[in-house]
């Protein structure tokens, strides 16, 4: 699994050399001014794959970036006006139909280690928080369990309520962790 997650990050650096250092920061995911957008388009699309934005992009524009839809026909679809956050997964599907389905995800958690995207802790499965370093398959599995029963974390330092978790590992694994969806991205 490490060895695919290199790979990645070696094809993803020979494509865009020029992107700095992709290390996560869960503190600052949007405000930076040379922030870049990571959006994957996926599905009925002419390129579909991975695009990066200076401005964060509506849907229509993202797709387009892809190449378009893969019919000339006209779609019935619609595109919500909102920007898209980095991490965001577009699947575009039933193109060829004339009545397109437009499915807004996150990026799967895999893609977003690589890229240097921070991984939703309140969303993330056992095999999601394997990936990350510092995080092994038993301690994965208690933060998942530990989250079923209390619900979901408020702050990173509620995981040292989690047996084997204490200040120092919570700092060495935070940085790949983002607690954005509960509305506090705090300690």
């Amino acid at each position: 699994m490490l060895g695919l997650a290199i790979f990645f990050i070696g094809l993803f650096r020979l494509f865009y050399p020029f992107c700095p250092t992709l290390k996560p920061s869960a503190n600052n995911l949007t405000t930076d001014p040379g922030y870049q957008y990571i959006i994957e388009v996926e599905g009925d699309v002419k390129n579909p794959g991975i695009y990066i934005f200076d401005k964060p992009p509506a849907a229509y524009r993202a797709i387009q970036s892809a190449g378009g839809p893969i019919s000339k026909r006209r779609l019935s679809l619609h595109m919500p006006d909102d920007t898209l956050d980095t991490g965001t997964r577009l699947e575009l599907r039933g193109v060829t139909k004339g009545c397109a389905e437009l499915i807004i995800t996150p990026i799967s958690s895999g893609k977003r280690l690589v890229l240097g995207i921070p991984v939703e802790l309140n969303e993330a499965s056992v095999e999601d928080l394997d990936m990350i370093p510092g995080i092994g398959h038993g301690l994965a599995q208690r933060i998942v369990e530990f989250r079923e029963t209390y619900g979901p974390f408020k702050t990173y330092n509620d995981l040292r309520r989690v047996k084997g978790i204490g200040p120092k590992k919570i700092e060495s694994f935070r940085s790949y962790l983002s607690l954005t969806r509960t509305g506090r991205n705090q300690e």
